[in-house]
């Protein structure tokens, strides 16, 4: 752990200097008892002793001294506290919004193994006519059971100095967070790569190492562990917007790796036949994919082949074992924001920088604007997909689904 994000051990290893000081006196004492001659050498490693006592400080090695009074300016290291009043109503929400995540783990057979899973499945229908009306490229229950297993710390990053563990979630507040943690660093702003660069997130990660298994379960003990959750729809939209929508915005930005990834294939694979169905259409002139060409990928694509600003939730920050202690929520971000800062001493103007990519548009009208696009059916679909997401984080999709149009098949009649 590089030392900008590394937290102060200084204190803690200053106490273990006083406890190797008093062991020395102990021994010297022991040794030179019988011996009168070095009594002088007692006495002085003794007064030097008392003396670091008095002070309540010790000189270090960085020549550093670290007195109670510098102890004080540090900020809470242990978990979270009630202050007052509100901040038990909001302990209380944020208790339940726990429940509800680990009440969806069960549901899903996170705690359980394939054998019991299935034999529920059986029990319940899964295998049999529900399951037969899920479109190909949707995942099974026991296909999300396999995904609910996995377990990884990759989107974690550990701010050691005020003990906040944060698990990243692109388009969730992703870049606000990023900024603070970099100003948690002491990183100059001189130093911070062009906004929205494929090199700022990996600067944040030189910044923030990846830690070993055995150091993060260490400090997974010690920390605050948040993350922040948004609508599944509203990711998407946000991730298309961005990366897709625009290939001159994806090549200013990052040379045109979206395009290259994903867009050209999408086209390649769905673009004949809504042409086809829609040759007026200007969407289908475009060289970018449009959104229901996007959907349509999302729905036939396996969730584990996803990029990490589509992929579900729970597969980045698997919450079935990772016990969260604040899940903020776009929708009370600021309110949860500030609890959660509070925890540890911090100001909220800490998160000022902003990441926005609707370039002026309003919630309603790029809803509006995209879901538009699909038909019904396709929405249930998407609904189908990232149905472990909506009931874990409550949400639902029927402001989505009115947009959306009836349609005999699965693709749209009217776009």
């Amino acid at each position: 752990m590089s030392s900008e994000c590394g937290g102060d051990s200084s204190v803690s290893g200053a106490e273990e200097v006083m406890v190797d000081l008093a062991r020395m006196v102990r021994n010297n004492i022991k040794r030179t008892i019988a011996r009168p001659a070095h009594s002088l050498v007692i006495i002085i490693v003794l007064l030097t002793y008392l003396g670091l006592v008095t002070q309540g400080s010790l000189i270090t090695s960085s020549g550093l001294n670290i007195n109670t009074a510098e102890k004080q300016k540090h900020p809470r290291k242990g978990k979270i506290v009630a202050t007052s009043a509100n901040d038990s109503l909001l302990l209380t929400e944020y208790n339940r919004r726990r429940k509800l995540v680990k009440s969806t783990c069960e549901e899903y057979g996170a705690y359980t193994s394939r054998e019991k899973l299935r034999a529920k499945l059986l029990l319940g229908g899964e295998n049999g006519q529900d399951q037969g009306q899920r479109l190909p490229g949707v995942e099974t229950d026991e296909q999300l059971w396999s995904l609910l297993k996995r377990s990884s710390h990759h989107q974690f990053f550990v701010q050691r100095e005020y003990n906040l563990m944060w698990c990243k979630v692109p388009k969730a507040a992703s870049t606000s967070w990023l900024y603070a943690f970099l100003s948690l660093a002491h990183v100059p702003q001189s130093q911070i790569p062009e906004d929205n660069g494929l090199g700022l997130h990996a600067f944040l990660r030189e910044k923030y190492p990846l830690l070993t298994k055995n150091l993060f379960k260490k400090l997974i003990t010690q920390t605050i562990k948040f993350l922040v959750v948004r609508h599944p729809f509203e990711r998407l939209m946000s991730a298309y917007v961005d990366k897709l929508e625009s290939y001159s915005r994806d090549v200013d930005y990052r040379g045109g790796y979206y395009y290259a990834m994903y867009g050209h294939d999408i086209v390649a694979s769905y673009r004949a036949k809504y042409k086809q169905k829609f040759p007026a259409n200007p969407l289908f002139e475009k060289k970018e994919p449009s959104f229901v060409e996007f959907v349509e990928y999302l729905i036939e694509t396996p969730m584990d082949k996803y990029d990490e600003h589509w992929k579900p939730i729970f597969v980045l920050c698997p919450p079935c074992h990772f016990n969260f202690d604040i899940i903020v929520k776009m929708e009370t971000f600021k309110r949860d924001t500030q609890f959660l800062l509070n925890q540890r001493g911090l100001d909220s103007g800490l998160l000022t920088r902003k990441h926005s990519t609707k370039a002026g548009e309003s919630d309603g009208d790029l809803k509006k604007r995209l879901f538009s696009q699909l038909s019904k059916k396709m929405v249930s679909a998407l609904q189908d997909k990232y149905r472990i997401d909506l009931t874990m984080f409550e949400y639902d999709v029927e402001e989505y689904m009115q947009f959306a149009s009836d349609s005999e098949g699965f693709m749209p009649d009217q776009i």
